[in-house]
């Protein structure tokens, strides 16, 4: 009867600051962190289902071989394709089937630029100061607390995108996207999953094909696309708006004291104002921010923020 065999591989690179991190994960969990250190620190926590316990020490030795360092300050980690044990053993292709994973857990000097690929599994990034990429086909994604430009993409699985001093790129093809508190300019993009963008400084650029849209304070301009699904903006207007629904309700919740000019329309549906007319105060100054709202289907109302 197969057994869980559970091996700890362990290594170090003294790579120095900066430093540069190339992960690949084939099944398991992904974290990157961080830490005030001089070295990149990996931990390899395999689990695999064998009769047999020297199927794991086997694998424990491809794990350790695929953790290398090219260069001085370079350090390369991949999940290697194991082979098929003998007497019906298993393989690496077999990881998640029966609880069998390789999880890597990587501490890195905080000046690190981090790339970390993933088939399945969990991706955490934190505590990072320099340029991020993070692709994942299936699996959660968390990405908070960097210093510099971040990319992340992911397939399946929701992802969230925490206090960034730089600019965001993120796609999520399936599942809920996350942005908040970044410095930076953001992109944005769910082809299927709603999108949540909060405290942005810079402008922002986002889309999605199916699911809602809500938008909380951005200090730039916003440009927003959605095929079908609601929009709703909550906070100040301080750039221009650029706002198209397909389907869907048009919402901005906005602070009435900052004034913009605003252009709406659509096509099915009314165009209603809970704002009061100002009567004696100034309107926008000339070149103010512009507001332009188009809808399909679905109505348009702008209202007072709480």
């Amino acid at each position: 009867m197969s057994t869980e065999h559970v091996r700890t591989v362990t290594r170090e690179f003294a790579t120095g600051e900066p430093a540069v991190l190339h992960l690949e994960s084939r099944s398991g969990a992904a974290v990157v962190e961080g830490r005030e250190t001089d070295v990149v620190r990996v931990e390899a926590v395999l689990r695999i289902w064998s009769d047999d316990a020297g199927d794991a020490d086997d694998a424990a030795a491809l794990v350790e071989r695929g953790m290398e360092m090219d260069g001085r300050q370079r350090v390369i980690v991949r999940a290697p394709a194991l082979p098929q044990g003998s007497g019906g053993g298993w393989s690496i292709l077999q990881f998640g089937q029966r609880g069998s994973r390789l999880d890597y857990h990587v501490r890195v000097p905080r000046r690190t630029a981090v790339r970390v690929l993933s088939r399945s599994g969990r991706v955490e990034i934190r505590r990072i100061e320099g340029r991020t990429h993070t692709e994942v086909i299936s699996g959660r994604c968390t990405v908070e607390d960097v210093t510099g430009d971040v990319t992340a993409i992911s397939r399946s699985g929701a992802m969230q995108i925490d206090r960034v001093e730089g600019s965001v790129t993120a796609e999520a093809r399936s599942g809920r996207l996350h942005i908040a508190a970044v410095r930076g300019r953001v992109v944005a993009e769910a082809r299927s999953g709603a999108v949540e963008l909060a405290h942005i400084v810079g402008d922002a650029r986002v889309s999605a094909r199916s699911g809602s849209i809500t938008v909380e304070d951005v200090a730039g301009g916003l440009h927003a696309r959605s095929k079908a699904g609601s929009f709703r903006y909550r906070g100040a207007v301080r750039g221009d708006f650029d706002i198209e629904v397909g389907t869907g309700p048009i919402t901005l919740a906005v602070d009435p004291d900052v004034p913009f000019f605003v252009d709406a329309e659509s096509r099915v549906g009314p165009v209603t104002s809970d704002l009061p007319p100002r009567r004696g105060g100034a309107g926008p100054p000339a070149g103010g921010p512009k507001v332009r709202l188009r809808a399909i289907t679905g109505p348009i109302r702008l209202t007072r923020a709480d």
